[in-house]
């Protein structure tokens, strides 16, 4: 992509980037735990639907803390790929002139 088109979409990859980074900072850290849509309390289970599997309140809020730094991980690596488009093509404008 090239032109002005191509650097909006480049800053938007870079804006989407940064708030995948911020989600588990900021809404994602206020969600509640919770099955299919009930809030889960301490020492409550989940059952999977249609499996004989279930995971407590624990189980979850452990798996919502290990996601975080994964997500965040995502966000930095959209947003160093948008860069990573920027910088090359300004360069290309560059080497065209």
């Amino acid at each position: 992509m090239t032109g002005i088109g191509g650097r909006v979409a480049q800053l938007v990859l870079i804006m989407v980037g940064m708030l995948i980074f911020a989600y588990p900072l900021t809404v994602g850290a206020g969600s509640p735990i919770s099955c299919r849509g009930v809030t889960m309390g301490p020492g409550d289970t989940c059952a999977k639907a249609g499996a004989t599997a279930t995971q407590s309140y624990e189980q979850r809020a452990q798996a919502k803390r290990n996601a975080a730094p994964v997500i965040m991980v995502v966000g930095v690596l959209v947003m160093a790929f948008g860069v990573t488009l920027l910088i090359t093509g300004q360069r290309r404008v560059a080497e065209r002139r």
